[in-house]
């Protein structure tokens, strides 16, 4: 469970300037600087695995795929090496691959090689749910509706927060739990103070 109040009102106070720019801003693309700064600290989740030689590949290109629903099902259409984007730039991209997914013009560059893949059930507004994992890769994130809930301030009051749920599924054979749970912690902590976001070169 993440507490995304900050990134609420940061997402806020961007999305004007980024719709001047002509980008829609979601949380995805703050969503998915943060899951790459985690895998540079945990590389071990930004790998696949090679079964036919017995090999994990770590991989050293940051290729963020995003699960997409379409008319035909589920694809991943994916943002290329992201981390040498801008959060504006990754939103514009996401934006611009997931509709060529939806209409079915997207190439197969554009729906392979991802080494991480990111699934959003926000708008459906799921709670929780266990990710199927992008294989070959040995990780998927799991993104779930932001809900306003009452918490407890610092100074013990009650207020209303934005609660997010993500969860993580793991190729045990590659990544065991706790490089699994630290990966986790690190993104939930980049999400909770975006402040970090900006300091690492959003």
């Amino acid at each position: 469970q993440v507490d995304v109040s900050a990134l609420v009102k940061v997402r806020e106070q961007a999305r004007r300037a980024a719709e001047e720019q002509g980008v829609k801003l979601s949380y995805l693309p703050f969503i998915v600087k943060a899951v790459i700064l985690a895998l540079k600290r945990y590389p071990i989740v930004n790998a696949v695995l090679d079964e036919a030689a017995g090999n994990v590949v770590l991989k050293k290109r940051y290729n963020i795929g995003i699960a997409t629903a379409t008319d035909q099902g589920l694809m991943v259409p994916v943002v290329h090496d992201a981390d040498r984007l801008s959060l504006l730039d990754i939103g514009r991209e996401i934006q611009r691959v997931s509709e060529l997914a939806k209409a079915f013009k997207a190439s197969r560059e554009e729906l392979t090689g991802s080494t991480f893949t990111i699934t959003s059930l926000g708008a459906i507004g799921g709670v929780l749910a266990t990710p199927i994992l992008n294989y070959p890769e040995v990780g998927i994130l799991g993104v779930h509706a932001i809900r306003k809930v009452p918490v407890v301030n610092d100074r013990d009051e009650i207020v209303v927060g934005h609660l997010m749920n993500l969860s993580v599924s793991l190729d045990h054979r590659v990544v065991d739990g706790f490089e699994g749970t630290s990966f986790l912690q690190e993104v939930r902590r980049y999400l909770e103070d975006p402040t970090l976001l900006l300091l690492a070169g959003i």
